[in-house]
């Protein structure tokens, strides 16, 4: 039928029209296509937000297209206000919340009833917020918001279930040293924020088997506690039936207390040349780094355009084309520079390649980051990275499930009202000399952490043709040994 379909199409059920006096010529190329402008709206969260009576705030954007209602509880409580002991108390909180059962329903009749609903509810608790969500028909949504608010605040965290979970986790542990994709990651947060700052507090086995259903549920009533909420809705519902709800049931939480300060002092390593050994494999993963600023920094667009030319646009971007499509050294090469929110952000440079050839698309990225530092960027780079960084902004607001959850994430964040509204237009105002400037502030050569997980002989001889991985560095390498598994105790 495909093939039948696609033949008329081409043949007997029409042609593509000739341009007639009617209708515009087709362009010669691609290039000279031409489309109307669009406007992208940008509404006023203050029409959208509830004041809620217990200090909580709601966001509600109606939406009639369809029968759903979807509900986010945000938190700005997380795995920060854990002790070292307690790692991985956090993600089982959120597992058993959901699989656990509540004092009425054990867990296979809670998830029949969920399913007799048609309603997905969810967990998550993050290093520095958590949520609750609620995806259900309209004619289901006071049983399915009761039912939320049952895990929330009656649960029965099944011992079975929980022992269930300790396992699956455990499981997973057995796993973190056979991919390079998930040692890298961890190492290089440890050489950039400290091993003991507080992202990087992994749970061993015995941390996860300690894990009883009476802590789950105080670190459960902590994170989740009325007076410090904020809730996104959206869908098939009212503003005022949706705040009566939130009213009703909000009531159920605990009061929550007065949470510490985000832990924002970082112990990075020494710049330096870093190796971790993983000798069954035939390509290695690559990083380049140092510490960076945090968000709202007077150089915060400038950054953000410096990268996309740099190595964060994709094909058309400089570390991509040469490493990837120029010297054809790796099949993923780019860059990241995140501003950090609650702590220092990170500028990071990374690409996989074969372990003889690590050295030679090390030198080019490294060679990139001096140059974009040094010369003033193309008019056309200029252009591409501009209109790259502003084109996701048309998706912003573009679901009323986007709007409630971009208010209420933002709401949760502090950030300023008119921050979308401008972004724009600041991203616009930078020019190839804000570029220039920002690269040499914010992209330090000699500040550089180079960490490869890999086939560290292979990658330190190189090919024979260009120079080797420490003359490259101009830094000898330090070995960083693989952990155990399940105690994290350094292995020989």
């Amino acid at each position: 039928a495909a093939t039948l379909w696609i033949g008329c199409a081409l043949t007997a059920c029409g042609t593509l029209p000739d341009a007639g006096p009617n209708r515009p010529a087709l362009p010669a190329h691609p290039s000279e296509l031409s489309f109307p402008s669009r406007e992208i709206p940008f509404p006023v969260a203050a029409d959208y937000r509830h004041a809620l009576s217990a200090g909580d705030v709601a966001y509600v954007v109606p939406d009639r297209s369809l029968p759903l209602i979807r509900l986010t509880i945000l938190s700005p409580a997380g795995d920060y206000l854990l002790d070292p002991e307690q790692a991985g108390l956090g993600g089982m909180a959120a597992a058993m919340l959901r699989d656990g059962g509540t004092a009425e329903l054990t867990p296979d009749e809670l998830d029949e009833r969920l399913d007799f609903l048609a309603t997905a509810i969810g967990f998550s608790i993050s290093s520095t917020q958590s949520s609750a969500s609620l995806n259900t028909l309209t004619v289901n949504f006071d049983e399915s918001l009761e039912l939320l608010f049952d895990m929330l605040t009656e649960p029965r965290l099944d011992p079975e279930r929980l022992r269930i979970n300790q396992d699956r986790v455990i499981e997973r542990m057995r796993k973190r040293n056979d991919d390079t994709r998930t040692i890298e990651p961890q190492v290089w947060s440890e050489l950039i924020l400290g091993q003991s700052f507080f992202v990087n507090q992994r749970p061993t086995r015995a941390s996860v088997e300690a894990i009883t259903g009476p802590a789950i549920e105080r670190f459960a009533k902590r994170v989740f506690a009325s007076g410090r909420l904020v809730v996104a809705v959206s869908g098939d519902i009212e503003p005022a039936a949706a705040v009566a709800a939130l009213e009703r049931a909000l009531q159920r939480l605990p009061r929550g207390d007065d949470l510490p300060e985000i832990p924002d002092r970082i112990a990075p390593r020494p710049p330096g040349l870093y190796g971790v050994a993983k000798p069954d494999v035939n390509q290695t993963r690559v990083v380049v780094g140092h510490p960076g600023p945090r968000r709202h920094h007077p150089d915060e667009f400038a950054i953000a355009v410096m990268n996309e030319i740099l190595g964060g646009g994709g094909f058309t971007s400089r570390i991509t084309s040469r490493v990837r499509s120029d010297e054809g050294l790796a099949y993923s090469a780019g860059s990241a520079f995140s501003l950090g929110r609650h702590y220092p952000g990170q500028f990071r440079a990374f690409f996989q390649s074969k372990n003889e050839s690590v050295a030679q698309a090390l030198d080019i990225v490294l060679e990139e980051i001096r140059r974009i530092r040094r010369e003033p960027v193309s008019a056309a780079e200029l252009n591409t990275a501009i209109e790259s960084q502003v084109a996701f902004l048309a998706d912003l607001y573009s679901s009323a499930a986007r709007m409630a959850g971009r208010f209420a994430s933002d709401e949760l964040n502090g950030e300023h009202p008119d921050y979308w509204r401008q972004y724009e237009a600041r991203v616009r105002a930078v020019t190839a000399d804000d570029v220039q400037r920002a690269a040499e502030r914010h992209l330090e050569p000699d500040q550089l952490r180079v960490l490869v997980v890999g086939q560290l002989d292979q990658a330190l001889a190189g090919d024979g043709r260009h120079r080797g991985l420490e003359a490259t560095v101009g830094r000898p390498l330090t070995r960083v040994p693989l952990r155990d598994p399940l105690t994290l105790e350094p292995l020989e």
